[in-house]
């Protein structure tokens, strides 16, 4: 009995090893044709969108990935490739991130042609990332609820109601424009400064509150939103978070 053991415990291990190399070589042989398949589909039901893409130029990929590579990094990476290509491809620039098909436009008059289109306002699918920060608002919303609440926010953008707050608005740009004098003559970066100053604004003209009682609750506020735009940036480029 105990002769047998061993061949047994052998026996055994080889039957689940030949039986796990089976189920490996079935899942194999029905993913692959399943992924031909799958690839058939692509091209035959986004054929059209294809072939004028193809027209746009843009730099070559590789299978599969396409220019996923070109998104790998910091912002500020991600940023510098982008607008290094801005350079080798003039005004439009073509980039697949696997099947998903993106447009740069660097001419700002063919963004204002987008941006003004009452008819393509869908927001890339990129933006639900948002909504448990801003929920279902303005920003974020699209379609129909995106031009409700456009027609409500609309009477705030008068330009009647605007030129009420010209005393305001030359105070606070005098103000930072103070604030960068500091600098010197020496090349900065004024993000911050115009954020800070932009958030200032808006507390004074839309809820009353002023600098001159909550201090610098304007910048912490400002840097608040960029931190979580930054985590938000890594949420959309690393797909594991």
């Amino acid at each position: 009995m105990s002769a047998t053991g061993p061949e047994v415990v052998a026996g055994t291990v080889d039957a689940s090893a030949a039986a796990g190399m089976s189920a490996s070589s079935t899942f194999l042989a029905l993913l692959v044709p399943a992924l031909v398949l799958w690839f058939i589909y692509f091209r035959i039901s986004r054929r059209h969108m294809l072939e004028l893409a193809e027209k746009l130029p843009g730099p070559r990929g590789y299978p599969i990935l396409g220019n996923a590579l070109e998104f790998v990094g910091s912002s500020d990476t991600i940023f510098r490739n982008i607008y290094k290509r801005s350079f080798e491809f003039d005004q439009v620039i073509r980039l697949w991130i696997g099947p998903k098909l993106i447009v740069f436009l660097v001419d700002p008059r063919d963004v204002e042609v987008i941006l003004s289109s009452h008819v393509y306002i869908d927001k890339s699918p990129e933006y639900r990332f948002f909504q448990p920060w801003l929920g279902n608002g303005l920003l974020i919303s699209t379609g129909q609820k995106w031009r409700a609440h456009r027609k409500l926010i609309a009477p705030t953008f008068h330009l009647n109601v605007l030129k009420s707050f010209i005393d305001l608005f030359n105070a606070n740009s005098r103000c930072v424009v103070e604030k960068m004098r500091k600098e010197g003559e020496k090349e900065f970066d004024i993000h911050d400064y115009m954020s800070e100053t932009t958030v200032e604004i808006l507390l004074e003209t839309a809820m009353g509150v002023s600098k001159t009682t909550q201090d610098r609750s304007g910048f912490e506020y400002a840097m608040a939103v960029m931190k979580m735009c930054d985590i938000l940036h890594l949420r959309h480029t690393r797909v594991w978070l």
